[in-house]
């Protein structure tokens, strides 16, 4: 198994796995106004500034998210340490030695940390609909594949960029 059918078996597991109690409460409850109402806020999320998510920073020091295990989720994540176990050799290993090279790689992470903030408020809204109804099962499940879906990333995209903001870096 290569470095790639590793990457989309994880995003596969994952997203089968955590967007499964959101799809079926939505399945249940039907798509209504107030389904349509928390995608379309969840959506404009998106849209805001950088400045925004930088505001919306957890931490403000690689060390802290350590302290909550960061390094363990980067186990199980594409191109996590699980995915680079299965890099051929003759593959090569991605290291960020440029500017540019940073640029871009946080650009990647930028377009991950959206979707996952948008995926958050959608699942939270859900969870909390949920909850409002009595049903606290899915409400219960929906907050936890919150966490380990968007959360968990969230806190990863985040200590990637402290990580990627303090390399020393060349101007090539």
């Amino acid at each position: 198994m290569n470095k790639s059918l590793v990457n989309q078996v994880l995003n596969v597991f994952w997203t089968l796995l955590c967007f499964a109690p959101i799809v079926w409460y939505w399945y249940l409850q039907g798509l209504h106004m107030w389904s349509y109402l928390f995608m379309a806020f969840s959506v404009s999320i998106t849209t805001l500034p950088e400045t925004m998510f930088e505001k919306l920073r957890f931490f403000k020091h690689r060390r802290q998210y350590e302290k909550w295990k960061i390094k363990a989720v980067r186990w199980f994540v594409q191109d996590g340490t699980l995915a680079k176990k299965f890099n051929k050799s003759s593959e090569q290993s991605f290291f960020i030695t440029t500017i540019a090279q940073a640029k871009q790689y946080l650009t990647t992470i930028s377009m991950y940390e959206r979707f996952h903030w948008m995926c958050l408020l959608f699942f939270l809204l859900s969870s909390i609909h949920s909850f409002v109804l009595g049903k606290i099962l899915l409400g219960v499940l929906i907050t936890l594949a919150n966490i380990f879906y968007n959360f968990a990333s969230l806190m990863l995209q985040q200590y990637n960029k402290l990580r990627i903001n303090s390399l020393p870096l060349k101007a090539k």
